[in-house]
């Protein structure tokens, strides 16, 4: 077993008996266990490992587990095959990786010993518990009979920020909605936590998973570098500076000592759209936001500007340093008051490090409050009768301009696809006419904003898809291939 995927995995495994155990034969393993205090030091960063064995709905035994930090779930261990022995009282576990893991039952004591095959110390050991972890293992509570129950509702309006409505205005196919909704109680789309539809300036979709809800925060991850392209947009023109084909030592006047003949054709539009051509791996350990801007531009140089697309965190924190070179002002206070507040975004956390505001990530919203910013880029920077992010920005902040790879292509901080980029996912649009345009916000884990204009729309997704199987960016293809084409047959 690699032991790095243990450190920040999470569990599911699902253990089919054959029908000659009867329930009797394994009673004495079923129930709730969570490792002791000692133990999960073993797995890295995760505070607590649960292991959950129990009988489904067609009475077939299961085991299901995870590991968490401060009660939140963290990442899938595929597992492949499961066997017990009752007499031996021994669950011999295989993973994805053909490793073999060994989990002997101490039933006198209530002890369940894990032994991992590339530890030589001693067995990570689990006991019995009476924690109610039930939103931690299902995406809905199941009923009595074990099953989970779908049962649509139209979003509650809370405000005069959010207009709602009923998402069978819009798609007459009940059935086909009914069974997406299923595929995503499944997690055949991934462990979302969240799924929201605007529809025609209404919010007709909003469902949440896993203990979710629409009062609770969520990690934006780099969605937060899509936010911090419309708070420039808005510092731009509020400073009437309107080119971005200027070199970015013009903001910084101050570093004219780190320019080189390479570095001095740095422009703006390259920082931008991340072909800046900054080396990514050096470490940052000084302090404050002035030393954070010249620690970026003194970095070294991997390409030249303009020559290749590089994700970049250090572009998305140079666009923060701009803004508050021109503010005076963190991002985070400028969003307050520019942007937030005129969206009715009343609470929200960015996280600092080091005392500096990063832009390239560490925002938290709740999932409405992203699909409120992907309505506002829909409508142009328009809300409620006023003008928040210019027009032009938004235009040419969603326009591609450089390949990221053959399947999506970048903007101002802003991703791109349409049908000339490929899919890497089987059967492409097997059930839509044809692949719609759409720009988005993509944050780690499968954190997503995505807007299709063509349909007036705007899809939100949040989860904890972080596992390197690519289930975080499995929610594009349920875009394009399942939820498009619901609101293509109500558009016939």
């Amino acid at each position: 077993m690699n032991t790095p995927k243990l450190f920040l995995a999470a569990v599911l495994i699902v253990i089919s008996f054959n029908s000659c155990f009867n329930k009797n034969t394994t009673t004495d393993i079923e129930g709730l266990w969570i490792a002791t205090e000692v133990t999960p030091s073993q797995f890295g960063d995760a505070d607590e490992v649960a292991l959950l064995i129990n009988r489904d709905s067609n009475k077939i035994l299961t085991a299901r587990a995870f590991f968490s930090r401060n009660n939140k779930f963290k990442m899938e261990w595929k597992i492949i095959n499961v066997q017990y022995d009752s007499i031996a009282r021994r669950l011999s576990v295989i993973d994805s990786d053909l490793d073999t893991i060994i989990c002997s039952l101490d039933a006198n004591n209530e002890i369940l010993a894990v032994h991992l095959p590339d530890k030589t110390d001693d067995p990570v050991d689990f006991v019995r518990s009476d924690k109610d972890l039930t939103n931690l293992f299902y995406a809905r509570i199941p009923n009595e009979n074990g099953k989970i129950v779908y049962s649509y509702n139209k979003p509650e309006q809370i405000d005069d920020y959010l207009w709602t409505d009923s998402i069978f205005k819009c798609v007459k196919d009940s059935t086909a909605f009914y069974k997406l909704m299923d595929r995503i109680i499944q997690q055949k789309s991934g462990r979302l936590e969240s799924i929201l539809i605007i529809k025609d300036e209404k919010l007709i979709l909003e469902e949440y998973f896993f203990g979710y809800n629409r009062t609770k925060l969520h990690r934006i991850n780099s969605c937060t570098k899509s936010v911090t392209s419309l708070l420039l947009g808005i510092t731009l023109n509020r400073n009437k500076l309107s080119k971005v084909d200027q070199s970015i030592f013009n903001f910084f006047p101050q570093y004219d000592s780190y320019k080189t003949p390479e570095k001095e054709k740095i422009t703006l539009k390259h920082v931008l759209t991340m072909t800046a051509g900054f080396n990514e791996e050096d470490d940052f350990e000084d302090h404050g936001p002035d030393n954070f801007v010249r620690y970026i531009l003194n970095s070294q140089m991997d390409t030249n500007p303009g020559e290749k697309f590089r994700y970049s965190g250090k572009c998305s924190n140079l666009l923060g340093g701009i803004i508050y070179t021109l503010e005076n002002k963190q991002a985070d206070e400028f969003a307050k008051d520019v942007l937030f507040n005129k969206l009715g975004i009343s609470e929200f956390d960015w996280e600092k490090e080091n005392g500096v505001l990063p832009c390239d990530a560490g925002l938290q919203l709740y999932p409405r409050d992203m699909a409120k910013i992907g309505l506002l880029v829909l409508n142009n920077g328009y809300w409620n009768g006023e003008q928040i992010v210019p027009k032009v920005w938004i235009e040419a902040s969603t326009k591609p301009y450089v390949a990221e790879s053959d399947f999506f292509d970048y903007g101002y901080q802003w991703w791109y696809r349409s049908k000339r980029n490929k899919s890497w996912w089987n059967d492409p649009v097997r059930g839509s006419k044809s692949e719609h345009d759409m720009f988005l916000a993509l944050g780690a884990g499968g954190q997503y904003i995505m807007v299709i204009r063509d349909l007036n729309m705007v899809i939100v997704t949040t989860s904890s898809d972080y596992n390197k199987d690519g289930m975080d960016h499995q929610k594009v293809p349920m875009v394009i291939e399942e939820i498009v084409p619901l609101f293509e047959d109500s558009n016939l």
